[in-house]
């Protein structure tokens, strides 16, 4: 028998090898993941995290008699890869927060706020924004896995072109 702490967290929403790989679904995925009977989708907010604006879904299904909620953003800017992220949406293990995990919202509803993101967005789509620094940042978090990269990079630019400060 698997103990709770060491189960799986995304195993509810059955994820294939690839998008655990790289922990994003395609949009199209994400939104027929949303109209899943299985999925209770309890919050669709626009909010920041420390990359940028994004559109933030929770939603959550049940496995084992409890309850799994992750958290998807997507339909935002980033700011350090300096280009807007349209086509995914990345997740997070998202902790229960009490009464609000009750709270439900309809696909409908759902829809109606994607819709709106894309819509407000739209104009900006366009305009390339990214720049060399932009996608350097992108090429470093993708090989490492890790959109923390900005310091792997800052590291680098440092070794590459010397830092002044240290010695």
């Amino acid at each position: 028998m698997s103990h709770p702490e060491h189960r799986d967290p995304t195993l509810p929403f059955a994820f294939t090898e690839q998008e655990q790989l790289y922990n994003h679904l395609t949009t199209g995925r994400f939104e027929a993941l949303l109209s899943d009977p299985q999925t209770r989708i309890h919050q669709a907010q626009l909010s920041s995290n420390d990359y940028g604006e994004f559109l933030f879904v929770t939603v959550s299904r049940e496995a084992e008699n409890e309850r799994t909620l992750l958290t998807f953003y997507g339909y935002g800017y980033h700011d350090y890869r300096e280009r807007w992220i349209t086509e995914t949406w990345s997740w997070y293990q998202s902790r229960p927060h009490g009464a609000e995990d009750d709270d439900q919202l309809t696909v409908e509803e759902v829809r109606t706020i994607l819709e709106e993101r894309r819509a407000a967005i739209a104009p900006y789509l366009a305009n390339e924004t990214q720049t060399k620094r932009g996608k350097l940042y992108e090429m470093i978090a993708d090989l490492t896995d890790d959109d923390g990269a900005i310091t792997d990079m800052e590291d680098l630019s440092d070794w590459l072109l010397g830092d002044d400060t240290d010695e």
